[in-house]
């Protein structure tokens, strides 16, 4: 009986070895891989189907009629034109300004730096379509309120400034993201100059402007230009600020020529698909010509030397830094958040001169409008439940590629990269093509599913990036305890290494719910009437002469995303304290 009771056991304990070998063989190969080849799927769809002359949904047909259509479209070639010029312009503008910005903030003394990197981060995440509706508020031609005040100082009765067309839709976008966002990259880089560095270049003579302009922006070369590339490619995803401001004066851009070619009747996906292709090709360029600018050159700013990063005196000059900074964002966010506020209690938007202009009527049709609690309630599951995905998919997808090494995994990772590659409304579009290509299409195309989908698939690169992150921190001698004293892998990962990942899930995941709250560009082609989120139904209400309304949308979302930050910053602080 004993022998028999043993071998029972035994036997147990080998089946137990070959269902713990057969889910290692999954996580470290199989579905790892599986996860990669889907996040590729998008893009290869699109160049797929940019050569597929069929209408969406029928059979594939091969051949150039989208390319001859798109290069023989005059509108088209416009509209390509229109988005290199316009992201020339804006990164050209805003780079000097980041740059100085960063420097005040990373490598200064100037008081209150640590309040202006908070603003820059804040305006990252502050939604940007009622910072523009605000915008109209201050700078239309007709009824802008600076145009009013100039009017009534100088008596002329021509518009100085007019929010519409190429520079109007530059200016909102350097009063939001653009600079904002390359103060966040950048400020890193700067703090890794040593200070030994640049007090060298003092000591031969040099001012600190000459140290600045030949020492450490030299030194930065390899972050600029980073930040350039980033920048450029940003600006061709843009979306919502050139629809709402360059439609009305007959501007178009690459992404709203690509949202007018799929929403045509009849739609002609085709052509867009062709116009998609043009975009990598720039992403080409630009990735050969980074490449090219840094090699072959050293920019070691950090050595086993001394290393110190000691701050530029800027004496009584740092409070006059912090009083243009903070003048810089008073207009930038504060001055057209007010004004949106405003704008939701107005009688007609922009008319400030009407017998009674404010009231609450339009927030009152609002909150008994079917369309926003259903848009109200389409935003809060496709942000959770694509937050949560996001978190469970990438960070055991982040694991397989730290801990495991397979020819099969560097690609897989290589994989996690290729969302970025077609971004905006181009992940919009190769999602479509995606969705009507799969035998889910009824479940995924006009769902809340399928854009809960589209936001796992945009937030892949990051997500994966940040978890290898901590990851690549964690010892696996830790895991290595766990599996000693008999822990299953699953209840390893979930008491082990879980937890150390808590403060990164907290950050994927918010970065995730905010994006499924705000965007745009993303699902702008994947949304039914029922699917619609509530950033949607602020566009649709934008262009349907309900701008109040919108408005209004605007400041409920604004709101939300302010306390979703800083209620996050609290709860992230003290559970990165507690994992210590």
């Amino acid at each position: 009986m004993a022998g028999t009771l043993d071998g029972i056991l035994a036997s147990r304990r080998a089946d137990g070895r070959d269902v713990t070998a057969l889910s290692m063989r999954l996580l470290s190969t199989s579905l790892p891989l599986l996860v990669g080849v889907v996040l590729a799927l998008p893009l290869a769809m699109l160049l797929a189907n940019s050569f597929n002359v069929s209408a969406a949904g029928q059979p594939a047909r091969f051949g150039f009629a989208n390319w001859q259509a798109a290069v023989a479209d005059p509108s088209a070639v416009g509209a390509l034109w229109n988005s290199f010029a316009l992201a020339i312009v804006r990164t050209a503008i805003s780079l000097p300004i980041a740059l100085v910005l960063t420097w005040l903030v990373a490598r200064t003394d100037m008081p209150g730096r640590g309040l202006i990197e908070l603003l820059a981060w804040l305006s990252i995440f502050v939604p940007i379509l009622p910072l523009a509706f605000g915008w109209v508020l201050i700078l239309d031609a007709k009824f802008g309120l600076l145009n009013a005040l100039i009017s009534s100082i100088t008596g002329s009765r021509t518009a100085v400034f007019d929010i519409y067309g190429f520079w109007g839709i530059t200016w909102v976008h350097l009063a939001s993201t653009s600079v904002a966002y390359k103060v966040v990259l950048l400020a890193p880089a700067f703090r890794r100059i040593g200070a030994s560095t640049e007090q060298a270049a003092r000591v031969c003579g040099a001012t600190a402007w000459q140290a600045l302009t030949r020492v450490t922006l030299p030194l930065l070369a390899p972050s600029v230009l980073l930040v350039t590339v980033i920048s450029l490619v940003l600006s061709f995803e843009s979306f919502e600020v050139e629809l709402l401001l360059g439609a009305p004066v007959h501007l178009y851009v690459y992404s709203t020529r690509i949202y007018d070619l799929v929403n045509n009747q009849p739609s002609n996906v085709g052509e867009a698909t062709a116009m998609a292709v043009v975009f990598l090709v720039w992403l080409l360029l630009l990735t050969w010509l980074y490449r090219r600018a840094i090699g072959g050159r050293s920019y070691t700013t950090v050595t086993g030397r001394d290393y110190a990063s000691r701050p530029i005196l800027l004496g009584r000059w740092g409070w006059v830094a912090l009083g243009m900074c903070l003048i810089y964002f008073t207009l930038a966010i504060a001055a057209p958040l007010a004004m949106l506020v405003a704008g939701s209690f107005m009688r007609l938007y922009g008319f400030f001169n009407v017998p009674n202009p404010y009231t609450v009527v339009h927030w009152q049709e609002l909150f008994a409008d079917p369309a926003f609690r259903s848009g109200a309630a389409n935003s809060l599951i496709v942000a959770t439940t694509a937050s949560l995905v996001t978190i469970v998919v990438y960070s055991m997808l982040a694991y397989a590629v730290t801990r495991y090494r397979s020819p099969v995994l560097r690609a897989v990772d290589m994989l996690a990269w290729s969302p970025w590659a077609v971004p905006g409304v181009l992940m919009s579009l190769a999602l479509l093509w995606l969705f009507l290509a799969t035998p889910l299409r009824s479940v995924l195309y006009g769902s809340v599913a399928g854009l809960a989908a589209a936001f796992v698939f945009r937030a892949a690169p990051i997500s994966t990036q940040f978890f290898k992150t901590s990851l690549m921190q964690i010892g696996p001698e830790v895991e290595e305890v766990a599996r000693t004293c008999g822990a299953a892998w699953l209840r390893m990962y979930l008491r082990v290494v879980v937890p150390m990942l808590a403060p990164t899930a907290v950050t994927v995941g918010l970065i995730t719910f905010l994006s499924a709250i705000y965007d745009i560009s993303t699902p702008v082609l994947l949304y039914s009437a029922s699917s619609r989120p509530l950033s949607i139904l602020m566009l649709e209400y934008g262009f349907a002469g309900a701008r109040e309304r919108g408005a209004a949308i605007g400041v409920l979302l604004t709101i939300v995303v302010l306390l979703i930050l800083l209620a996050s910053r609290r709860f992230g602080y003290r559970l990165s304290r507690e994992r210590l």
